[in-house]
């Protein structure tokens, strides 16, 4: 992947310097977005880190994000939050967490989905290339998602994503064919105040620490960064970003001149919006993270237009 990141690196930083208004979306850079990161399997959609969104967004043709935890008895399992029903996940035995609904919170027609063992996850891509995965740590030490991914033959389908960039150096250290994603957020997980003096000027810093971090050793280990915004729209549907455009842009080319892909996740309900992922797509990112999958597709599908 950076290989060919390097080899379009001048051409995407012209993109991103010229005053075009639209940006295509080419064969070549159509294989980049689907590199995208659908949070917790479909987003919104189907239910979180069950084999139903997965196998979903798999048909889509996108890449699905699950999450990796240790139950008490040392299965490994998909899952986001840190417990269900009150109790840890690493409280739970598998042969009791395995019988959980953990679907109808999206539609009792879901109530038969069940948290997955990652090895079902890993067995169902065996056999199919196209099936890639973002696999968001948790608890699971790197060392031993490196194993499970080498054992079986996904080095190149799966991409280990975590905010800790030591974490990052530690799966590839264990697994140099493997792929990582680092994500860079804001410091805020909720909604930003726009109108609060500074506080997008704190937001941005926090991510910029972020990246400058891992920009002072050149991107090592590194293989795509993504980075968090959030947006408001004016009555006239005028956009206002944190962080900055200007800062975007900077932070694109500087991974580009490293070989690394630059992702946005976009934070918030303004990722419901196909227009949300044009804007940014002009911006010059190369792939996505969203809750919102359908709002990208539809933007991808309309050429980013």
């Amino acid at each position: 992947m950076k290989e060919k990141i390097v080899v379009a690196a001048l051409a995407a930083v012209c993109v991103v310097a010229s005053a075009r208004a639209e940006r295509p979306v080419t064969p070549a850079s159509l294989e980049t977005l689907k590199h995208s990161l659908i949070h917790r399997g479909d987003g919104k959609g189907r239910p979180d880190n069950t084999m139903e969104a997965l196998l979903y967004t798999w048909a889509k043709g996108y890449t699905p994000e699950s999450d990796i935890r240790f139950t008490k008895d040392g299965k490994i399992v998909a899952f986001h939050d840190n417990s269900l029903k009150k109790k840890k996940i690493s409280e739970w035995l598998w042969a009791d967490l395995r019988e959980q609904d953990v679907g109808s919170y999206r539609g009792e027609q879901y109530a038969t989905c069940r948290a997955p063992l990652w090895e079902t996850i890993f067995t169902a891509m065996e056999e199919n290339p196209s099936r890639k995965i973002h696999i968001d740590w948790k608890d699971v030490p790197p060392e031993k998602v490196a194993e499970m991914v080498k054992a079986h033959g996904l080095e190149k389908q799966c991409w280990f994503i975590t905010k800790e960039y030591d974490l990052v150096k530690r799966y590839k250290q264990a697994l140099p064919a493997g792929q990582t994603l680092h994500w860079m957020n804001l410091g805020n997980w909720g909604r930003i105040d726009f109108d609060k003096p500074g506080e997008t000027d704190k937001c941005e810093a926090y991510m910029m620490a972020l990246f400058e971090k891992a920009a002072a050793e050149n991107f090592k280990d590194i293989d795509n960064v993504q980075l968090h915004c959030q947006l408001r729209y004016d009555a006239a549907g005028n956009a206002t970003f944190c962080p900055k455009p200007e800062t975007m842009k900077a932070c694109i080319a500087r991974l580009h001149a490293a070989g690394v892909e630059a992702s946005m996740c976009v934070w918030q309900e303004e990722a419901n919006n196909p227009k949300t992922y044009k804007l940014l797509w002009d911006i010059g990112f190369d792939s996505f993270g969203t809750d919102y999958p359908e709002a990208l597709y539809q933007a991808i599908a309309n050429g980013m237009k």
